[in-house]
């Protein structure tokens, strides 16, 4: 995809980026192989999984009907930040990181787009074939971050980009974790490969019990 084909994404549907979140333990893995693997491809490895099983096993009965392909052959990502999964996962918010890519990602030939949780019956994927696959998703839902009481306004939050097989790190924009000593362990792991990239503190990207300061994109 060409950098005018993402920034009119930006531009046009006023959506920037699509993250993936992990476990601070996954960090180094995931920098010593280079990429970021489809649960398929992560079959039999140890590392930290934040996904619900019975989640997982929903989403491992759904073949992607614009590939065939499983949904399990994919590596998902989010466009929507606070996402019912970072809900659940609030008591490890000093571990969890959002690590961030630019739509450019979505030149992987093969790519896919969910208009909504991809576990869901009532969500459907479009092949990428260009920014204007984007006017099928709810833009105002993905950006809710009050949508517990709507089951349809949740679904469409969760939209996602699937992108098969492999993510390759070298994309990676940067990551978000939620305090400074998150980030003072997520520096240390990149320092280690000599990757730089920046770590942004935004604990407004994480659910808590306690007032907090409110949602922030960027």
């Amino acid at each position: 995809m060409s950098k005018s084909s993402s920034q009119t994404i930006n531009e046009k549907y006023q959506v920037w980026v699509a993250h993936h979140m992990t476990h601070m333990d996954n960090l180094r893995p995931i920098l010593q192989t280079g990429e970021l693997r489809s649960y398929n491809l992560m079959r039999g490895q140890n590392y930290r999984n934040l996904a619900n099983e019975d989640v997982q096993a929903g989403r491992a009965a759904i073949t992607v009907p614009a590939s065939q392909k499983p949904l399990h052959d994919y590596v998902p990502l989010y466009l929507g930040f606070k996402t019912p999964m970072v809900a659940i996962n609030q008591a490890h918010n000093e571990d969890l990181l959002f690590l961030r890519f630019s739509l450019d990602v979505l030149a992987t030939p093969g790519s896919i787009v969910c208009d909504g949780n991809a576990r869901s019956n009532a969500s459907k994927f479009y092949l990428f074939t260009g920014p204007d696959v984007f006017s099928s998703l709810d833009v105002t839902a993905i950006r809710s971050v009050k949508y517990a009481k709507d089951p349809e306004l949740k679904r469409k939050k969760q939209a996602e980009v699937l992108i098969p097989n492999r993510l390759p790190m070298a994309q990676m924009l940067d990551m978000i974790c939620y305090s400074e000593s998150a980030k003072t362990r997520a520096l240390a792991i990149l320092t280690e490969f000599g990757i730089k990239k920046a770590v942004k503190v935004n604990p407004g990207w994480y659910f808590v019990n306690s007032p907090r300061t409110g949602p922030k994109e960027g």
